[in-house]
Formats: structure tokens, sequence, C-alpha cells
């Protein structure tokens, strides 16, 4: 099967600009993104997933019914993640297999006048605004202002009370990438993470191939 060349047309390509150059290739590959007609499939362990701090567990148990995050603190866990290029951003579907089970968080990323944009779990309620820069280490993403929508509404939530993510997306020697996530919570620091390494790789669509 004939690998498909990466597009400059996803939104963290648009969100990089000339700076997509700068990054490692295969890094290039993961955020330059599959073309339509393909999608970008990666295949890892997770050395951990949630946190230690078990009273934060029923704040995250609310978020797990949105499929975001869950009440877990557990090690080496195996996981998928599918990105898939359509013409309202790019959707990835991230499952996590834990010991309890599988669990499933997709996300949506886009590219709009106001910049980059994150729409998260179950019926998109979290939208966070992105920065993307590259790094010595790789590539590093930080969210912005966070709004929650709930019953048609949208709240935005003041800079100072909003949850911070940090990211940061590197090549080890061995050619795997590694992803490092962190959330953090006003007064309360460090809430969830998640930390490992993937194979990443660009194949076409199953119906590209009839």
């Amino acid at each position: 099967m004939s690998r498909p060349a990466p597009t400059a047309g996803t939104p963290w390509a648009a969100a990089l600009g000339a700076d997509v150059e700068r990054l490692a290739p295969s890094l290039q590959d993961y955020f330059g993104g599959a073309p339509f007609g393909a999608h970008g499939i990666g295949d890892g362990v997770f050395t951990r997933v949630g946190t230690p701090r078990r009273w934060l567990w029923p704040l995250l148990a609310i978020l797990a019914r949105w499929n975001i995050v869950w009440p877990v603190w557990e090690h080496a866990v195996p996981f998928t993640i599918v990105n898939v290029p359509t013409p309202h951003g790019l959707v990835g579907v991230r499952r996590f297999r834990f010991a309890s089970g599988d669990r499933t968080m997709t996300d949506r990323i886009l590219w709009t006048k106001r910049g980059l944009r994150q729409r998260l779990g179950a019926g998109e309620r979290i939208v966070t605004e992105l920065e993307i820069a590259p790094d010595d280490e790789g590539l590093r993403i930080t969210s912005g202002r966070v709004g929650i929508e709930l019953f048609g509404l949208r709240l935005t939530l003041p800079a100072r009370w909003s949850p911070r993510i940090s990211v940061v997306e590197r090549v080890l020697p061995d050619g795997r990438q590694h992803v490092e996530l962190t959330l953090t919570l006003p007064l309360v620091g460090r809430a969830y993470e998640y930390a490992g390494s993937f194979v990443y790789r660009i194949e076409r669509a199953a119906a590209d191939d009839e």
C-alpha cells in the first residue's frame, strides 16, 4: 500500500505555518496530517494515566460522563489514536484500555478566524483556545481560555479560573513519538496527566482501496 503524502491543509499546519518545517519528519506526519481519504493511526502505551490524588476523583467522575478524563491512576495503559481529516476539522479518537475496561475520548481541532480551537468530549461541550509552537523538545501546545456549552449557552471562564492544559510532543531516539499531557486547575495544581509513546502511521481509508 502506498503511503499518502501529508497535506498542509490541517488545522495544526495552518496554525504552525512555515514552522511546520522545523519539526522532525514524524511530527510533520502527525501535525501536517493525512489528506482526505486517509487517516493517521497510532498504537502505543501510556506509562501513567490519571491522578493519584483520590480526593479529585469525584470531580473527574463528572467529566468522565463527557468522556474527557476519568477517575483513575493506572500504569502501562495500552492505547490507540486515530486522526481523521474532515471538512469540519481534524477528528481524533483516543481509546484507553484501562484495567476496568476501554474508554474513548474524542476531540475535534479547528482552525478559525480567531485561531486554533479544540472541542472536547461527548457533545463537544468543552471548547478551548490553543497555542502551538516548536521548541527544543519538539512541539509544545498550551491552552488559553476555556468555554463550556450547556443548554445551548456558552460560558467562557475567566482566565484566572480556567483549567490549563499543557502538551509536549517529541520524538524519542528509537523513532517513537512521545506525548505528555498535564491538566492543572486553579488552587488545586496538577489534576490529571498522561504520558507515553507510540508509533504513528498514515494509511488510506478502506473505501479508498476498493
